[in-house]
């Protein structure tokens, strides 16, 4: 099977039953579809395979806590200057944050970081509510590991089998 062929049928499947089960039977928990989706997209990006999952949720859960890092002090004032600096000052820090290495590949914690201050500004969740279904830390950190395991990770090992081609054998 061709591997577009394969990604469409096995993510698209996956995809459907996170969705159905996240605004379905476990609606409670407030996990949040698009948040999964970015952690698959976050691994894939990353490079697809088993080093890529490492680096996918230790970048993406740097930028939920400096998201989260953020919405605590944006809570602090209504002054719009200074809500700028706030989310100026904790991008720096998360961009910094690839001084580490396993925290190098930026555009997985700019995922993580977007997505949780997202989630937190446009809801007027505060950074330091950890419960679910509405704090922004705990809501992000669940959706982005099952994006990251579960639609990514979980979904390459079967496009894997399905896009799996026999060797031919050697000549004689």
């Amino acid at each position: 099977m061709k591997l577009p062929v394969a990604l469409a049928l096995v993510i698209g499947v996956a995809g459907a039953v996170i969705a159905y089960l996240y605004l379905g039977p476990l609606s409670g928990l407030g996990l949040f579809v698009p948040a999964t989706f970015l952690g698959a997209a976050t691994f894939f990006a990353a490079g697809g395979d088993r080093p890529a999952l490492v680096t996918a949720l230790a970048t993406n859960v740097w930028g939920i806590v400096t998201g989260t890092v953020m919405l605590v002090l944006a809570g602090l004032t209504t002054n719009p200057a200074l809500l700028g600096l706030i989310i100026g000052g904790m991008t720096a820090v998360f961009i910094l944050g690839a001084l580490v290495p396993v925290l190098g590949f930026v555009p997985g914690a700019v995922v993580g970081f977007a997505t949780t201050a997202a989630f937190g500004l446009l809801s007027g969740a505060s950074g330091t509510d950890f419960s679910l279904p509405t704090g922004p830390l705990t809501v992000m950190l669940l959706s982005f590991v099952v994006g990251s395991v579960v639609l990514g990770y979980g979904c390459s090992l079967v496009v894997g089998r399905l896009t799996a081609r026999t060797a031919a054998p050697a000549a004689a």
